[in-house]
């Protein structure tokens, strides 16, 4: 099985080794989609780890944990970055994590920044866009984001 954050490799060769401490994520896009992962798989623990400890305080430890509960994660995106490689400092990363709710299918869609702090990286801050935006560039007979292989149309766009 496929790691969730939506790479080929097996959880255990990819974002596993992270959360197990095996490995630390050497870029800015490999700690996005190990947090992404990390909620998917409720490890509420690596979210605190590989925040940045300057703005930790902002961070809402259990309301992540209530919600990592209630939602089934369905597929992350990634839209763009910008640095983050092993040689940078800072870098950005622009995704969508769609998930699904009681409510129907949803999505998280964010600008986030991440720093270096030695040799790992850290989630800084992150700038939340509006999800209506992102439903709207889906076509109707594009491959509906909940992962059920329907088109759009058909599932969660009808």
């Amino acid at each position: 099985m496929s790691c969730p954050c939506g790479l080929p490799a097996a959880y255990e060769g990819c974002c596993g080794r992270f959360h197990s401490s095996a490995a630390v994520a050497d870029t800015a896009e490999a700690l996005m989609r190990s947090r992404y992962c990390a909620y998917a798989k409720r490890k509420i623990d690596y979210l605190v780890a590989t925040h940045d400890p300057d703005r930790l305080s902002e961070f809402d430890a259990l309301n992540a944990s209530k919600w990592a509960s209630d939602v089934q994660f369905t597929r992350l995106d990634i839209l763009s970055k910008s640095k983050g490689k092993a040689g940078d400092e800072t870098g950005v990363v622009e995704f969508i994590a769609w998930f699904v709710t009681d409510d129907g299918l949803s999505c998280h869609h964010e600008v986030s920044s991440f720093r270096k702090l030695g040799e790992r990286w850290v989630y800084s801050t992150g700038e939340g866009k509006p999800a209506e935006v992102m439903f709207a560039l889906i076509g109707r007979n594009d491959a509906c984001p909940c992962g059920s292989g329907e088109k759009f149309k058909k599932c969660h766009g009808g």
